[in-house]
């Protein structure tokens, strides 16, 4: 491997370049002390050296720091990793290591999101939120019926329930609403997931039982 390039990242940082690719980032000491020069090349056993001894090691030192200000997926904690230059052995020894102590697990993060969510979003949504964090569709699946008790809780019914318990927080006075509230009103539940004809039949149901008491 050849050092192509040494050029200022950020925050005191220099990047590594290795034939002509992106590699890892180091601190001028380091730069110092591993001898690193552009155009020079970059022995195997060096290379290892700092893998081990810097980047690795750094690398769990972040994990663990993102970890606790936040949980995440195996893969939002990879891809901030990635952001941060480290080479993919550095990444893979970074989250084995966070699995190992029971930092990262995402089957724990699927059932608390799905806990959390449930009370405001649709299974649609929620699923493709989770599928979109690099959670597997097997381990979302599990989350809801964790959840549920062993039963599915994406049926009709429970969906529509919640639709109607949205509505009367958002708006408590149904007789109040004009058109300009209902449009906005639609919105807001169909950017909950919900389907748009759930969403009709729930707000219709609701709006009669207004009227019926009205009059």
């Amino acid at each position: 491997m050849t050092v192509t390039e040494i050029r200022e990242w950020k925050k005191g940082k220099y990047l590594i370049c290795l034939n002509d690719e992106p590699a890892f980032v180091l601190y001028p000491k380091e730069i110092a002390e591993y001898a690193l020069n552009e155009g020079e090349e970059l022995a195997d056993g060096k290379y290892a050296d700092i893998l081990n001894n810097v980047l690795i090691k750094r690398a769990k030192s972040r994990t663990l720091h993102l970890l606790d200000r936040n949980d995440k997926t195996e893969k939002e904690l990879r891809d901030k990793l990635k952001e941060g230059m480290y080479p993919d052995e550095a990444i893979d020894a970074a989250v084995e290591a966070a699995k190992k102590g029971r930092f990262l697990d995402d089957r724990r993060y699927a059932a608390q999101y799905v806990y959390e969510k449930s009370r405001s979003k649709s299974r649609k949504l929620i699923e493709a939120e989770l599928l979109r964090k690099g959670v597997a569709l097997e381990i979302v699946g599990d989350a809801f019926t964790e959840l549920s008790g062993n039963e599915e809780i994406d049926g009709s019914d429970k969906e529509e329930e919640l639709i109607l318990k949205l509505l009367r927080k958002r708006c408590p006075k149904p007789e109040m609403i004009n058109e300009e509230a209902k449009s906005k009103l639609y919105r807001y539940l169909c950017g909950k997931g919900f389907e748009f004809q759930k969403v009709k039949k729930v707000f219709d149901i609701y709006l009669q039982d207004a009227s019926d008491v009205i009059y």
